[in-house]
């Protein structure tokens, strides 16, 4: 409304300036050269605006022809680059709709156009990944780490290419490099403590984990396990080396940061036993009975005297179990050194105590020895034994591997600090939570990379 109300006072005001010119045209005398040229004033007016017209038109031409016409100088680089843009958006809507091929081809003609893009480097990379062109997306990625913008990216593709081929040494050294270029980053951090670990640099590997742990990537209580893990593998290593003493305090700090530490324990009684220090390993086995008691302590408390009577291990058995009376591995183990000494008046209330809080395959087959013993009728107990579940087992939490032993890494699936000692009903019972009891378990099950 303003802008129409302006152009009718100017179209007005126009208007009646030639009115009056044409009501007083005047007169108006030119001499030039000797000649004397006569005019009307409104005449020389309307020939001025003329030409101011014309002057504004010829240079809005000229304008106009530069501008939507580029066949010359810089507007021509800036039309150019303008079409390349839009040739690297439509490539990235086609990457993401999942047309590889023609994310790649128009990723291809915006870099002819463009200058250096670390963008075009990213989307071919990708495309060509996709398309299963991995010696194109390493070319890619190269070229990306080249540039300022995006070296940090192009990192990251190479050591997933090099990770994917399995260039593990080439993928430690590209690690560190990111490293060095962001030391905060979330996946360069457990990248690099990942490799670390698989590589077998312990120390390595803990001083990339303090730093996971700082970020706070990781929870306290599982960053203190991974560290107890990585002082065991390296004092583990100096055992072997024969660096006794390193190796005692590695598993003594090992121990500090998980108390009920398995591995830890044990290495540092058989290390103390091996030693001769047959006080020390026993007092090691029962400060670790009272924390968390473990079948391979058991066998370790055998070995401290293995020679002896049956009524000298049960008198031992019954000092270790009271550290830790109500534990099922202490009525286990009682329940064995009992049978051995042929107790069984007192080995059945702590078997049928057993069989009542934790009935598992193992307290079944001494009830059936224990019947047998007695002399009683073994059906109900065979029976019973069918379908009884095994106790606490070694599992891998990643892949469900069931090793023997414990390790540092997952003998199946390479996995580092996964297997876990589990009570096998408690296993059952998380993997039915998992398939539908459970929603925050399922969409964190789902959630896994």
């Amino acid at each position: 409304m303003t802008r129409i109300i302006f152009w009718f006072l100017a179209i007005l005001v126009v208007s009646v300036a030639a009115v009056w010119l044409a009501d007083n045209p005047g007169e108006v005398a030119i001499d030039f050269q000797g000649r004397r040229i006569y005019a009307s004033f409104a005449s020389l007016a309307f020939v001025a605006v003329g030409l101011a017209a014309l002057t504004g038109g010829v240079v809005w031409l000229v304008g106009w022809i530069k501008r939507d016409m580029p066949l010359f100088g810089s507007n021509q680089v800036v039309k150019r680059q303008q079409r390349g843009l839009k040739l690297l958006n439509q490539s990235l809507v086609a990457l993401s709709a999942g047309d590889h091929k023609l994310a790649g081809r128009l990723a291809g003609q915006a870099e002819v156009l463009l200058p250096p893009q670390p963008m075009v480097h990213l989307i071919a990379a990708e495309a060509a990944q996709r398309g299963g062109n991995h010696k194109e997306a390493a070319k890619r990625f190269a070229a990306l780490e080249e540039t300022d913008e995006g070296r940090f990216l192009g990192l990251r593709g190479l050591l997933s290419e090099a990770r994917r081929t399995g260039r593990e040494s080439e993928a430690l050294r590209l690690a560190r490099v990111a490293f060095e270029e962001n030391r905060k980053s979330p996946w360069v951090l457990k990248t690099l403590f990942t490799l670390e670990v698989a590589a077998g640099n312990w120390e390595q590997a803990s001083a990339a984990l303090s730093k996971v742990m700082k970020e706070g990537l990781v929870a306290d209580d599982l960053g203190k396990r991974h560290q107890a893990t990585l002082a065991y593998a390296e004092a583990a290593e100096h055992n072997l080396k024969g660096d006794r003493d390193i190796a005692r305090k590695g598993f003594k700090k090992a121990m500090s940061l998980q108390p009920a530490f398995y591995a830890a324990v044990s290495a540092l009684a058989r290390l103390e036993l091996s030693g001769g220090n047959g006080k020390k390993a026993e007092k090691i086995i029962m400060d670790a009975w009272g924390q968390e008691p473990h079948p391979a302590y058991a066998k370790l408390y055998k070995e401290l005297d293995a020679a002896e009577a049956p009524a000298g291990w049960l008198s031992r058995v019954r000092a270790l179990v009271a550290k830790n009376p109500d534990h099922p591995e202490s009525l286990l183990l009682l329940t064995d050194a009992l049978m051995d000494a042929q107790e069984y008046s007192g080995a059945k209330p702590v078997l049928d105590r057993l069989l009542a809080e934790h009935p598992t395959r193992t307290a079944w087959q001494y009830k059936l020895a224990l019947v047998h013993a007695l002399g009683e009728d073994p059906d109900p107990v065979e029976t019973a034994l069918e379908h009884a579940l095994e106790g606490a087992i070694w599992q891998c939490t990643d892949c469900g591997h069931q090793p023997r032993m414990w390790a540092p890494l997952c003998e199946s699936c390479d996995g580092f600090d996964t297997t876990l000692w589990q009570n096998k009903a408690d296993i059952v019972s998380g993997h039915n939570k998992a398939e539908g009891g459970d929603p925050t378990i399922a969409l964190l099950a789902d959630t896994q990379v």
